[in-house]
């Protein structure tokens, strides 16, 4: 380095990083679901039902939880839309992160302090067709293998229902 300033690898060493063990309550998630309920008529699009199907795992030696969301074409839903979210826990902060992004073009970051009880809630902000606007998901458990998740935006009247689903497991994690 030109300062003269050097450590060698040896003393740079760091362990190897452990996940959080707080990612482990996203775990409850890891598995196949199926879910079914609507979208909600909103300037994003009308009202229609859906169902779908989700995979959860946990990836990267434990570090994330990627669930992958695909709707199943219907002759109310011929556009069935398919997400990625990546959900992560940053112990700087204190919170979980979550990113997602769907098959419309439409991204999302957003943070949660965990699970309140049976409820989990991700705020943030979605960006779609050059609009950007707050964005809350809530997963509300209902056992081990049930969940109600909503989806909601504020357009600037309050929250907004998007999007909810009744959600069933069919696949215990491996």
């Amino acid at each position: 380095m030109e300062d003269g300033f050097q450590l060698s690898a040896k003393e740079f060493a760091m362990p190897i990083p452990e996940p959080d063990a707080r990612l482990r309550e996203l775990d409850y998630f890891v598995g196949a679901w199926q879910a079914a309920g609507r979208f909600h008529e909103t300037p994003f699009g009308p009202a229609k039902p859906i169902a779908m199907r989700i995979v959860a795992s946990s990836e990267d030696r434990g570090f994330w939880r990627v669930v992958r969301t695909e709707e199943l074409p219907s002759a109310d839903n011929p556009t069935p839309l398919t997400a990625r979210y990546l959900w992560g826990y940053d112990a700087a902060a204190g919170e979980f992160v979550a990113e997602w992004f769907d098959s419309n073009g439409g991204r999302a970051t957003q943070r949660s302090a965990g699970w309140d009880g049976d409820r989990l809630a991700f705020l943030g902000a979605m960006t779609m067709g050059g609009y950007t606007v707050p964005l809350r998901d809530t997963f509300t458990r209902s056992g081990p293998d049930r969940y109600h998740h909503i989806g909601e935006v504020d357009l600037g009247g309050g929250w907004q229902a998007v999007d909810d689903e009744d959600v069933t497991r069919v696949q215990p994690p491996r």
